[in-house]
């Protein structure tokens, strides 16, 4: 099995308009010609929050109007740039009652989309409400392999600002749940702007880069630095027989730009 990871994906109302030097609106209208190119065979796209950059209706409206033309169905998860009354108004499929979270069963697994959001803050946490929520699915689907997909880091990425400012504040409640459960396999977040791959508790991670701008690789400072030298990715998720998961990260832009030639 097969499904496409893209995150943080910062649109804006006016689809010409320029955030840190680039459009966020082609890049990721880029994103999703090449995924209906080259992956068809996927089963769905997943899309880590930070859908827009300003919360606005006019944001989520551009977002579905994208949204139209993937050839695969696509499940979004809400960031912390994002507001949930606002984006409930385009995508009601996907409300819960106060939350923005859901399930998904594929074939024979289980695929969680948590809600890490709090309104108005870089931060994020799984408050009662929400960590009763994923305890229930999890007792529900003791029997299937099940993978998460967050906004938040729920580890630590060694980015300051990530992890003191914008980090996920529940951690340790979140991670004492999932140690109970032997059958979660893997977990998806975005937030962090940058590829990672991580492993907690025999549980594995992994993030994948902004379509839009990208925080630089600073682990000596306690400011923010973005940059846009680095190329917007998405990630594409194999699953295989044995349950064991393969991520890969593919610049996307530049892609017709290859070369016949030996390895």
């Amino acid at each position: 099995m097969k499904f496409i990871h893209i995150s943080d994906i910062h649109l804006i109302g006016d689809e010409y308009h320029s955030l840190y030097g680039i459009n966020p609106r082609f890049r990721l209208k880029k994103a999703f010609q090449s995924i209906n190119k080259w992956h068809k065979d996927a089963k769905f796209i997943a899309i880590t929050g930070d859908l827009s950059n300003d919360g606005s209706k006019s944001s989520y409206s551009r977002l579905e109007e994208i949204l139209k033309n993937s050839m695969l169905p696509v499940f979004p998860i809400l960031g912390n740039h994002d507001i949930r009354d606002n984006f409930r108004q385009f995508f009601p499929q996907y409300t819960s009652d106060n939350f923005i979270q859901y399930s998904k069963k594929i074939g024979d697994k289980i695929f969680l989309f948590l809600d890490s959001v709090v309104e108005n803050n870089q931060y994020g946490e799984l408050c009662k409400e929400r960590m009763v929520w994923l305890e229930n699915q999890l007792k529900t689907h003791k029997k299937e392999s099940i993978y998460l997909f967050m906004h938040h880091h729920p580890i630590s990425c060694g980015l300051y600002e990530m992890d003191n400012v914008g980090n996920f504040k529940t951690e340790d409640i979140f991670w004492n749940l999932l140690k109970k459960y032997s059958n979660i396999k893997h977990v998806s977040f975005g937030h962090i702007h940058r590829i990672m791959h991580s492993c907690k508790s025999g549980i594995s991670l992994h993030s994948t880069r902004s379509t839009a701008f990208q925080v630089a690789f600073r682990t000596d400072c306690k400011e923010e630095y973005l940059t846009n030298e680095e190329n917007p990715t998405y990630a594409i998720v194999d699953i295989n027989k044995d349950g064991n998961t393969r991520v890969h990260h593919h610049e996307y832009m530049n892609e017709d730009r290859v070369y016949l030639g030996e390895c």
